[in-house]
């Protein structure tokens, strides 16, 4: 009787363990299709934080976006795309929306764009051989997607210049020291080396006789400096600095033994000329303040004059004019013939005189009649 109720309370026993694990189980089915319902009440349905759809591609927005080249050399751009699926990568060039390559084939006749691609980081290359300046602009990384998705990468082309400081010529004492600096702008890179020439011939510190040295800084810009310690009559000539990546730059030096060099000559004749110039408005303002002269002299002289003919219009026995009419016509005689008044001015154009009572006074030639 004891085993007939210890089986049945077994078999109690396991049905329960049966039902709750069968509870348990539909239980987190349950939780699972309810969180997989619930999941787009939290976000964008079927889109994930960086807002591209979680079955379509997109790119990486890290890469650069602005690249710059040497000329000659090789550029290269790149775009990186994530979960490209079965969509199709290509390269178009922004100017004339012309296809340059499609996956890793190039579909342009220029054969110096190649596109390679890099499975490890999802990144599509675009190399361009031999770059020029007719490259210069936007090209467009596109991925096959209905609308089509693109990326822009904008490409610089830049031409490495050099320049020696002083020239085009340079003028030196004898016995001093030749500084030489050649200076190379618009290098992405420094360049591998640099070469001096004097005249056709290639300067080397071993070949110099000790008075030869040489010193690169390499920065923003690159500097090469030459030094040519106590220098010679033959050290005149031409000099050359030639670097690597960019065109050739020269500089004439003279070396000069106690002759005034044609350069300082030439400087002067700004300052000659400036002189002339000086010279020229001091002239014309002498001239000036000369005539300026000349008329107020004239000014005091013809003041003098009327002064003088007020003088002798107004004297005893004007109005009457019988006591002076023997005298020569229009002439005082207090006032000797070496006046300044001209002769006749007494006569018919003599000034007419007002009287004390109002009255013209007539000449003395008039009384006379």
């Amino acid at each position: 009787m004891l085993t007939l109720w210890t089986a049945l309370f077994c078999c109690l026993t396991g049905l329960a363990l049966c039902y709750q694990r069968q509870s348990v189980s539909s239980n987190n089915n349950n939780h699972n299709h309810n969180n997989a319902e619930s999941k787009p009440t939290h976000m964008p349905p079927s889109h994930y934080p960086h807002g591209h759809k979680w079955n379509e591609p997109y790119f990486d927005q890290t890469m650069p976006r602005n690249i710059t080249s040497l000329v000659g050399k090789s550029a290269y751009l790149g775009c990186r795309v994530k979960h490209l699926g079965n969509k199709t990568v290509a390269w178009i060039r922004h100017r004339d929306l012309h296809i340059l390559t499609v996956g890793t084939y190039t579909y342009t006749t220029d054969q110096r764009f190649q596109t390679s691609y890099h499975r490890d980081i999802d990144e599509w290359t675009l190399q361009i051989k031999y770059a020029q300046q007719r490259d210069v602009g936007i090209y467009e990384c596109q991925i096959s997607t209905q609308p089509v998705r693109s990326y822009s990468v904008n490409l610089n082309i830049v031409v490495p210049t050099a320049t020696i400081l002083g020239g085009p010529d340079l003028y030196v004492d004898k016995g001093s020291t030749i500084n030489l600096t050649c200076i190379i702008k618009f290098s992405p890179e420094p360049p591998t080396h640099i070469f001096w020439y004097h005249q056709d011939k290639v300067l080397s510190e071993e070949t110099g006789g000790g008075r030869l040295k040489f010193k690169t800084i390499k920065s923003e810009e690159t500097k090469s400096i030459l030094l040519i310690y106590d220098a010679d009559l033959l050290h005149s000539g031409k000099y050359s600095c030639y670097p690597s990546n960019s065109e050739i730059a020269s500089i004439r030096v003279h070396v000069l033994q106690g002759e005034r060099p044609e350069a300082m000559q030439t400087n002067a004749a700004p300052a000659a000329v400036a002189l002339a110039c000086w010279s020229c408005h001091t002239a014309q303002a002498t001239q000036a303040v000369k005539v300026i002269s000349t008329m107020v002299a004239a000014f005091v002289l013809l003041e003098a004059c009327s002064s003088l003919l007020l003088q002798g219009g107004g004297g005893p026995g004007a109005a009457g004019g019988g006591g002076r009419a023997k005298e020569r016509p229009g002439r005082d005689p207090e006032f000797p013939s070496t006046s300044c008044c001209p002769a006749g001015a007494g006569q018919e154009n003599a000034i007419p005189m007002m009287t004390p009572a109002g009255g013209p006074v007539n000449s003395g030639s008039r009384n006379a009649r």
